[in-house]
């Protein structure tokens, strides 16, 4: 048992240096998971941050759409009162006999129409049928429904190329 004392104060010491190198392992383990812990929750607030920037652009880029697509109706709705007003204009001008609508005649016992002599444009000569106004205006009507469907495909071609503009824009904005 002597022996068994005198090697003691050995065996406590290499007690006492194996659980302190157990609690320094312990304690180190546990700060590289804190490290890691914190490197991760350091990338999840940057890719959080990335998220709203890109969310941020995204609403701007629409709200910049939204006032882009109001200004081009509020263009679209005045073509159209201008093409209304014409038509209505050119109706009244039509009834009340102000404006007159004729179109070339071909006499047809008049004279023959040689193929070498042809009546040129605009001759005073040439013969003229005058339209009734009921017909004139409705030919009028039909013209002036052209072109409120050409200022609506014009509107329709604008609406889209600047949602195709403001798409390009926002993804060319987030690729960077």
């Amino acid at each position: 048992m002597s022996t068994l004392l005198k090697a003691l104060p050995y065996l406590l010491s290499v007690a006492a240096a194996l659980a302190w190198t157990a609690l320094a392992y312990h304690l180190g383990g546990e700060s590289r998971g804190d490290e890691v812990r914190l490197q991760w929750q350091s990338e999840r607030a940057g890719n959080a941050r990335a998220v709203l920037n890109a969310l941020e652009r995204t609403l701007d880029a629409e709200r910049g759409l939204g006032e882009t697509l109001a200004a081009h109706d509020a263009r679209h709705q005045k073509e159209l009162e201008r093409v209304q007003s014409q038509k209505q204009l050119l109706e009244h001008q039509l009834g009340t006999g102000a404006v007159r609508v004729s179109v070339p005649a071909r006499p047809a016992a008049c004279r023959a129409v040689i193929a070498s002599d042809p009546a040129p444009a605009g001759d005073p000569q040439q013969a003229r049928a005058e339209l009734d106004p009921a017909f004139a205006a409705a030919l009028a009507g039909i013209t002036s429904d052209g072109d409120s469907a050409i200022a609506d495909l014009n509107a329709c071609i604008d609406r889209y190329n600047a949602v195709r503009d403001a798409a390009a824009a926002l993804s060319h904005a987030q690729a960077r």
